[in-house]
């Protein structure tokens, strides 16, 4: 008779939800678009105005580009507080994506001032649509479910589509001669490329908008009641009123001449966000998430912190400051290690020069490749040895690998003092190799682990707090990009290792141990 027993406990859910794909080809095509741009962004404010480019000095150059990166993912805070107090995620996604395409279309404006103001709209656009695609990723699936991490492991793979195919087309339209050429034969007289390739990430967040608006329907919360829904829009004028403090803000943080000036934009908006949400709060302006309504129209009141619930967020913030190290090493990819390939790496290939752009491509092609491998991994290992602490602490690891490696690159690179030896492109796939590995254990993982932890209510923000940890770390990215023509090379790339493998360290021994009596055993 035993064999006729039969349990109630549902059968494990197969597939992923349609919503999941939607968040994923938006979000491919707003990758697209910021790593197009992102790609030749530090070459134009660099290049010399006879090429059409800005003709900037490098510190210079990488402190827009180092505020900028501060800026998208500083400003994630008051992207998740927009979404959870005033207009809720799908409204304020859109929001975010007419933003940024509104700044790539700025950008063919050449000169300072309109090039802040670029940055600025695609800063603020990226706060409101990033964490909340990433939020909106995490609501489709119950804390238990065990596709959750797999799910972020394909978003990760999804957007790096479009990271990967970007900065090919963008970096030949800026770069490369021929492209010009091209636009002469047809008749189109251009100096440059670069207003061309800043187009064309621009058209690319237009079609993920046009996605998203069309296919919206398909995007469910399964952790609200049944019969709650999403709320009406709330406190209008506020949200106007906090927007503007945001693009001020933002061009403090962007703009600004110096790093105590960016950071107290960067803080003004952050702390500002805070108190006036705190404020409206009680003023009962707004509601709790943008979800707590009941079918009725009845608000549905915030729930209050648990002692569980701060154990959880003590958690979050120890390993967001891990994740600040990781960052501030891995972004330098678009900086350092751009100016790198643009003038000490050897880029020609049966005459052939490939555009320095285009090696911004190697860490998506890695992470297409690997995804997938790293989605069966962590799934198979769901509960096991490595805990998402020690997958943190690998991380960091791997990124000290890569930055080892340019070492020895950057003394052959400058052995003879004021003449540079170009070195071959063997140097810089490395790199991109053990960071694609490094960010493969953490960013999915750590996107997964701060869902898994985050009070129902609070979902978004403390997304925007991941996001605001990435900020800061890679603004020291740009901060230590700008250092390249004052410090040798070999110096710089070594301390930046010897700090992220003191951080795998620390996080492995000491701290990963207090996370896992911290919570209950279970890290």
């Amino acid at each position: 008779m035993s064999g006729d027993l039969r349990t109630d406990a549902p059968a494990p859910p197969k597939g992923q939800p349609a919503g999941l794909w939607v968040l994923i080809f938006t979000e491919a095509w707003e990758r697209w678009s910021h790593y197009g741009m992102r790609a030749i962004l530090i070459l134009y404010l660099t290049a010399p105005v006879a090429l059409g480019g800005l003709g900037m000095d490098k510190p210079q150059a990488a402190g827009i580009f180092g505020g900028y990166l501060l800026a998208i993912y500083l400003f994630a805070l008051s992207g998740g507080q927009i979404a959870d107090r005033f207009l809720g995620a799908k409204r304020t996604i859109v929001l975010g994506g007419l933003l940024i395409a509104s700044g790539q279309l700025l950008l063919q404006v050449r000169s300072l001032n309109g090039l802040v103001a670029s940055l600025v709209l695609i800063s603020i656009g990226t706060c409101l649509l990033k964490p909340n695609v990433s939020a909106s990723v995490g609501r489709l699936y119950t804390k238990e479910d065990p596709r959750r991490d797999g799910a972020f492991t394909f978003e990760y793979m999804g957007i790096n589509l479009g990271a990967m195919i970007a900065p090919i087309f963008c970096g030949y339209m800026a770069e490369q001669p021929t492209f010009i050429a091209f636009l002469t034969r047809l008749g189109l007289h251009s100096p440059s490329g670069w207003s061309w390739a800043f187009g064309l990430s621009g058209f690319g967040m237009l079609l993920g908008l046009v996605n998203f608006v069309l296919r919206r329907n398909l995007i469910v919360d399964v952790n609200l009641p049944e019969g709650q829904k999403e709320a009406e829009p709330r406190g209008l004028g506020f949200l106007v009123i906090l927007l503007l403090v945001l693009l001020a803000s933002a061009w403090m943080v962007i703009g600004g001449r110096n790093w105590p000036i960016q950071l107290l934009g960067g803080a003004a908006a952050s702390v500002g966000t805070m108190a006036a949400v705190s404020w409206l709060l009680r003023k009962g302006i707004v509601q709790g998430r943008a979800a707590a309504t009941t079918a009725t129209g009845e608000a549905v009141a915030t729930p209050s912190l648990t002692p569980e619930d701060f154990k959880r967020l003590g958690v979050v913030g120890m390993m967001l400051c891990f994740s600040m190290t990781f960052w501030a090493v891995f972004q330098q990819a678009g900086s350092s290690l751009n100016l790198f390939a643009k003038e000490f790496t050897q880029r020609v290939v049966f005459g052939f020069e490939i555009p320095a752009s285009w090696f911004q491509s190697v860490n998506a092609v890695g992470i297409v490749l690997l995804g997938s491998v790293f989605a069966w991994l962590w799934t198979r290992r769901a509960g096991k040895w490595p805990s998402s602490p020690v997958k943190f602490a690998l991380a960091l690891l791997f990124a000290a690998l890569g930055f080892y490696l340019l070492v020895p690159a950057s003394l052959i690179a400058q052995a003879v003092p004021g003449q540079v030896t170009k070195v071959g492109m063997g140097w810089l796939g490395g790199v991109y190799l053990m960071h694609t590995i490094g960010e493969l254990c953490l960013s999915p993982v750590g996107l997964s682990y701060v869902s898994k932890l985050a009070p129902k209510h609070m979902s978004s923000q403390l997304m925007g707090a991941w996001f605001f940890a990435t900020g800061l770390g890679s603004y020291l990215a740009g901060k230590a990009a700008g250092l390249m023509g004052t410090i040798p090379l070999a110096v710089l790339f070594g301390f930046c290792a010897t700090v992220a493998l003191a951080a795998s360290l620390i996080l492995w021994v000491l701290v990963s141990p207090i996370i896992r009596r911290q919570m209950g055993g279970h890290s």
